[in-house]
Parts: C-alpha cells; structure tokens; sequence
C-alpha cells in the first residue's frame, strides 16, 4: 500500500483511482463532512457572532469548507464513474495542495491580520474621542 502512495508514477497517470470498497467510502465521507462543517460554520458566523472579524473569519472557512467538499466528492463522482481524465489520482494531490495552501492563507488572516485590524480599530477609536464630532439638533 505504501510503496505505491509513494510512487510518482502511480500518482501522474490518467487511470482513476480505485474508490470502491471501505477506503473509498471513507474518503468519500470526509468531503461530504467537510461540505457539512462548512455550511454550519457559514450559519454560525452569520447568526451567533457579533464580532465582525471573527464573522469574516468564520464565513473564509465555511467558504473553504464548502468549496473543497464539493470539489471532493465531483472527484469522488468522477473516480467512481472510471472518468479517465476527470478521475485522474493527481486531482486529489491538487486538491490536497489547494486545501493546505488556503488553509494557511486562513491561518495568516487569522492570526496576524485581524490583530493588526484590532488595534488599528482600536487606534481610531481613541483617536476619534478627540475629535469633533457633529452635534445634532
């Protein structure tokens, strides 16, 4: 099993990988959970969080979620049906690349970004206690 998970020429072949069977349905069951997790982090973000950067942040992950699960289980479709060009084992490499390459892009927004939002925001704000404001009348 392993010999051939590291064998380039298994990978670059246009000859569908095998989806039948306990590894294939399990595979499968991933993309629709990630399509799921997804759609429930879109929810949450739009109906429970107040911050608006935490909301930005959970809409970014539902959006990864339910973008990689649906393009998982076209792959899925598509291995099952023996589509040769569409089926091809190097569309799930390249959606294993996609996934983690977004998935930092996340992490990075995350955890430098919005910090950096927050404390400029925060900047502003004592800024604009000193400043005049309009009265109304």
């Amino acid at each position: 099993m392993f010999s051939t998970f590291f064998d380039a020429s298994a990978w670059f072949t246009f000859a569908p990988a095998q989806v039948g069977g306990t590894s294939g349905r399990i595979i499968f069951g991933v993309f629709l959970l990630l399509f799921v997790l997804g759609l429930v982090a879109r929810m949450v973000a739009l109906h429970k969080t107040q911050d608006h950067h935490l909301r930005e942040l959970g809409l970014r992950v539902g959006s990864l979620c339910i973008t990689m699960g649906v393009l998982g289980v076209l792959l899925s479709f598509f291995s099952y049906e023996r589509i040769r060009l569409f089926g091809a084992r190097f569309w799930y490499l390249l959606w294993l690349i996609g996934l983690i390459v977004w998935a930092a892009f996340l992490a990075r927004y995350a955890y430098k970004t919005v910090p950096m939002l927050k404390a400029r925001e925060v900047e502003q704000e004592e800024r604009r206690k000193y400043l005049p404001s309009r009265r109304r009348k």
